[in-house]
């Protein structure tokens, strides 16, 4: 049919964008990576993730939901942090590539494309990609070390095998590491004008912890929290339940309704 997408997953509505202004995305790509990494540092700094766990099954249950939370909440940012700088690579390889179609007599953009071949290959981008995976096939990479008397010392990543060993490495400077190095990969494919437009500093406003540690500045000791609920129970249950029994016959008294058990 003509007008039709050639991709079934292709958005019509969403304009095509040119060399610079994939770029343009990629930049706010590494702006998601660092507001994320903002989130880690802050959630770093809870008893939810410098307590041992021996100590947190002994609080009370509404203690319990809240460290939960700020677990979840952390976890969710590092995992997003590793798809947002990993996605960066992704996208430099496609821009590049519509910079080759849009302009076949430019020379560099053949050049762009061995370098970032090269840029695969070095281990920080190895590791990016491998914390990318394994971030979103089991959440649990944040390890902690302890002293012998079960004090907390630092966070890590995990090692990976045959190519990192993190275990003694403070999280918060080895992710900022990853980010440095992937927003200076960026710039180094960035048009020439870019260099100096893009800010090389980012900030953002974080929500306090439940069980936060760390020193907050003053008046914000006790903040006030905006709580969002989110629900996903199985609507079509209780909707065939409620159905059910309204048009179900009310026993006589004394009498068991003839209805056979569900299994």
């Amino acid at each position: 049919m003509n007008g039709s997408p050639r991709n079934k997953n292709e958005m019509p509505d969403v304009p095509k964008i040119d060399f610079v202004g994939s770029m343009i995305e990629i930049w706010f790509s590494l702006n998601c990576a660092a507001y994320h990494l903002a989130y880690v540092r802050v959630y770093l700094q809870t008893a939810a993730l410098r307590t041992p766990l021996s100590e947190l099954v002994k609080l009370e249950q509404d203690l319990k939901n809240k460290t939960q939370a700020d677990l979840v909440i952390c976890r969710a940012h590092l995992a997003a942090f590793f798809w947002q700088i990993d996605h960066v690579f992704e996208a430099l390889d496609i821009s590049v590539k519509q910079g080759q179609k849009e302009h076949p007599e430019l020379r560099y953009f053949w050049s762009y494309e061995k370098q970032l071949k090269k840029i695969e290959e070095e281990p920080a981008r190895k590791e990016i990609n491998a914390y990318r995976n394994k971030a979103h096939e089991a959440p649990a990479i944040i390890g902690t070390n302890w002293s012998g008397d079960h004090k907390f010392l630092h966070h890590f990543l995990p090692t990976i095998s045959g190519l990192s060993n993190n275990d003694e490495t403070d999280m918060n400077a080895k992710l900022h590491e990853y980010f440095e190095y992937t927003a200076n990969v960026w710039l180094s494919f960035a048009p020439s004008d870019f260099k100096q437009k893009f800010p090389r500093d980012f900030r953002f406003v974080v929500t306090v912890p439940h069980s936060y540690i760390g020193e907050l500045p003053p008046g914000l000791e006790h903040p006030p929290q905006l709580e969002v609920q989110i629900e996903a129970y199985d609507k079509s249950v209780e909707t065939s339940e409620a159905a059910r029994a309204a048009y179900l016959p009310e026993p006589a008294r004394g009498v068991e309704p003839d209805i056979e058990p569900e299994s």
